[in-house]
């Protein structure tokens, strides 16, 4: 009889965003601040004697080549194992939309296939090969300072007070490298995710704070490659509320004070046509 391990791959949110610059591999340098949400696939793996993996609904990917896959032939590999395992992913992450979801996927796949192979959790730099956000998810971190390209994961403890959001779902996807491709902006200097990360090491982090640090330097490149981003972030702001972009986007959201101001944003901005939805950050 197979056994099988059953997880929630919770989404994540970037607090902050910043590209400090181009990297000799191609990649570029980054530093941001992660927050996981209220907003989750469900996954089981179980044991195999060959690799079956089924997300469903499909996200489009050729076939063996999503995060979920992926993942198995890269952990097997390190492990010095056959890449068998069978993997039902139940997509409620929305695909392509910044919120990390096949890389969630991907890090609890691994995550669960450690526990079933009775060997040690995945490094970073496996993790990495997978895809730059799967670190992150890999480390159960509910709040993190991520640099590098994502390979570098410093897990923030989580404030006392609950920090609250209000997430805008896009009608429509983006690719991230699209949008890298457009990114024209200076260098940042990684000083908003700094502050925002001594904040959380001091227990000091408030939404108001949240709301100073907020910076995502691909905002301007995504509204390129995406209208419906400028479009709902102005139909937001004529209601007095500021959208942040998450990841690449073209998922948004706004920080709210608690729960109960996160319920009355999202009435102001279901009225405005947009699709939100209060969600909590720093789950596991």
């Amino acid at each position: 009889m197979s056994r099988s391990v059953h997880a929630l791959a919770y989404g994540k949110v970037n607090l902050t965003l910043e590209v400090l610059g181009k990297r000799a591999d191609g990649y570029h340098e980054l530093r941001s601040v992660f927050a996981t949400i209220d907003l989750a696939d469900l996954i089981r793996v179980a044991t195999s004697p060959r690799l079956d993996v089924r997300v469903r609904p499909d996200v489009g990917a050729l076939a063996g080549e999503d995060l979920a896959s992926r993942a198995v032939r890269a952990f097997a590999a390190a492990c010095g194992r056959a890449p068998r395992a069978v993997i039902r992913v139940r997509k409620r992450i929305p695909v392509a939309a910044g919120l990390g979801g096949g890389s969630s996927d991907a890090g609890a796949v691994m995550r669960a296939l450690a526990e079933l192979w009775h060997v040690a959790a995945p490094t970073s730099d496996i993790a990495a090969s997978v895809g730059s956000d799967v670190p992150f998810f890999v480390s159960g971190a509910r709040f993190a300072r991520v640099a590098g390209r994502g390979e570098d994961v410093d897990p923030l403890p989580a404030p006392a007070a609950g920090l609250w959001i209000v997430l805008v779902r896009p009608p429509v996807a983006v690719r991230t490298t699209a949008v890298f491709a457009a990114h024209q902006g200076p260098p940042g200097d990684g000083a908003a995710s700094d502050r925002l990360a001594a904040a959380f090491r001091t227990g000091a982090v408030t939404p108001a704070l949240l709301r100073e640090c907020a910076r995502n330097d691909l905002l301007m490149a995504a509204e390129r490659a995406c209208g419906w981003i400028a479009d709902a972030r102005a139909a937001a702001r004529a209601r007095g509320i500021e959208l942040q972009l998450s990841g690449s986007g073209p998922s948004l959201f706004a920080i709210a004070n608690d729960r109960g101001d996160a319920l009355r944003i999202a009435r102001a901005l279901r009225h405005a046509g947009l699709r939100p939805r209060a969600a909590r950050l720093g789950v596991a």
